[in-house]
């Protein structure tokens, strides 16, 4: 019971720092915060965030702490029943699932003409490696039982240049945006130790 009385006290606690912040600008109730959630929001960069991934870099993300929980303040609605560090940790949690899909690097070039055979992209194609390296990649999707797999990968970069977003995959195929995420994530995994 003292423990779940702890919580509570924890709870409003930082709903009157959360108000401090937002209704006086309170530096020092906005350090205090800081203080109490920098380690959720460090733990989930590390780990929802690579380590050592192309064209991301994780220190810039962990430098935004300070940002990021000052901003989680100002948006955070105690009305939701929720914890401000549970809202922390979903934050930073979205923010770095956001920043990883948007620098997977994933070859553009030629993808409509992989799906139809019947059409030759030679003269366009700048760097055959990429286009051998696609169509592996579909060959790998072709083998998988998982019908979903294909659809998603089909959808989200049948456009040539430009990604099909998230939503628009989600709703045609009747899933969460999350797990659209999530299966393209398992297979990219998958795939990319056989390509």
């Amino acid at each position: 019971m003292a423990n779940a009385q702890s919580i509570w006290e924890r709870m409003e606690n930082d709903i009157y720092l959360i108000d401090k912040v937002k209704n006086h600008a309170d530096q020092e109730s906005m350090r205090e915060l800081i203080d109490r959630h920098s380690g959720i929001y460090v733990d989930m960069v590390n780990k929802y965030l690579p380590e050592s991934s192309e064209g991301l870099n994780k220190q810039d993300v962990l430098q935004d702490k300070d940002f990021c929980i000052y901003d989680a303040a100002i948006k955070f609605d105690e009305s939701k029943n929720a914890k401000f560090s549970t809202y922390i940790g979903n934050l930073a949690r979205w923010k770095c699932l956001n920043i990883y899909n948007k620098n997977i690097k994933f070859p553009q070039s030629c993808i409509s003409e992989i799906f139809d055979d019947s059409v030759s992209c030679d003269s366009d194609l700048k760097n055959i490696e990429e286009e051998e390296l696609i169509r592996n990649i579909f060959k790998k999707i072709d083998c998988i039982d998982d019908t979903r797999v294909k659809k998603i990968f089909t959808m989200r970069y049948k456009n040539g240049t430009k990604l099909t977003p998230w939503k628009k995959i989600a709703k045609k195929l009747d899933l969460s945006i999350q797990g659209c995420i999530n299966i393209h994530n398992k297979h990219l995994t998958e795939i990319k130790k056989y390509v």
